[in-house]
């Protein structure tokens, strides 16, 4: 759907201007927010470089903080066209639009592993370097996590089925401190389907920052539009959890189905949940939903 929205752009002659008026009105985090990164990569010509705040200004109107997120992640792409794909510039750019720069930069990872799987017309340039240590391990601290969240999905090792915590220890293998987490999150997204499954599958990790870690790449999107119980009973299951962990897959599960549901989760999941200190937990993860998510698609 990146080619389709990005040819779609092409052909109704669309710019930065117009992209409110096409930006599809759904939180799919699949074809239409496919669909919504190939429009404003469309639009990539008519964005001035010299004001790249003046693109996230037409994000911040994008109605639900999920299209916003997605937004400014399609403004990731949109830069790595501008600059034929070549990630230093394109990440400078990302980096002048503040606060939201690692969810930008997200999108700029995304075209890059595009163009190494040679998928969206996306070009490598020459000498760009296409192993995932080697890239992720050169990036800046912000950026790290969004590198490594993408580099599973769009260049998933043939042959691997992740079902188990020994799985992401073996693609991780041999790393350490923020590379090895932000790894273990990536290569949780090509882990089972369900997220409660997910959740099971991070319980197999002994020291809480492996386990926290596996927790941010669960696919809670998996299940937009659920029921209001469905999502608690998502959350809950960081009930098996103690500690440290709890604690971050409290925070992180009431942050990423906030955003979901647009904040609603906060005054009607949350209060819902068994313990105090999960409600708790809860409700200050979700209150964040407004900050970088980092890691989210």
């Amino acid at each position: 759907m990146h080619t389709v929205g990005r040819t779609y752009a092409a052909d109704e002659g669309l710019t930065l201007g117009d992209l409110q008026d096409v930006l599809p009105r759904s939180n799919d985090p699949g074809c239409s927010a496919g669909f919504a990164h190939g429009l404003v990569t469309g639009v990539a010509p008519s964005i001035d470089v010299q004001q790249p705040r003046e693109a996230a200004g037409v994000c911040e109107d994008a109605g639900t903080r999920y299209r916003r997120y997605s937004c400014v992640h399609g403004l990731g792409h949109a830069f790595m066209r501008i600059h034929d794909d070549r990630l230093g510039p394109a990440l400078d750019l990302c980096r002048a639009l503040g606060p939201p720069a690692p969810d930008c930069a997200q999108g700029a990872y995304h075209d890059y592993w595009f163009a190494v799987a040679g998928a969206d017309e996306a070009e490598l340039p020459p000498g760009a370097v296409t192993d995932a240590r080697q890239l992720c391990g050169a990036q800046p601290a912000a950026f790290v996590r969004p590198c490594w969240y993408r580099a599973f999905v769009e260049n998933r090792p043939e042959g691997i089925v992740v079902d188990s915590a020994a799985h992401l220890d073996v693609l991780c293998d041999g790393l350490a401190g923020l590379q090895r987490e932000a790894c273990i999150t990536g290569a949780a997204v090509i882990g089972p389907a369900d997220p409660e499954r997910q959740l099971e599958l991070c319980a197999g990790f002994d020291g809480h920052r492996d386990a926290v870690a596996c927790i941010r790449g669960t696919k809670a999107q998996n299940l937009l539009g659920a029921t209001t119980e469905t999502y608690v009973r998502l959350v809950a299951g960081c009930e098996r959890f103690a500690g440290a962990i709890r604690r971050g897959c409290y925070g992180w599960l009431g942050k990423a189905v906030a955003v979901l549901t647009d904040g609603a989760f906060e005054r009607e999941g949350c209060p819902a949940l068994d313990r105090e200190d999960a409600r708790r937990l809860c409700a200050a993860g979700a209150r964040e939903l407004e900050s970088a998510l980092v890691t989210f698609s």
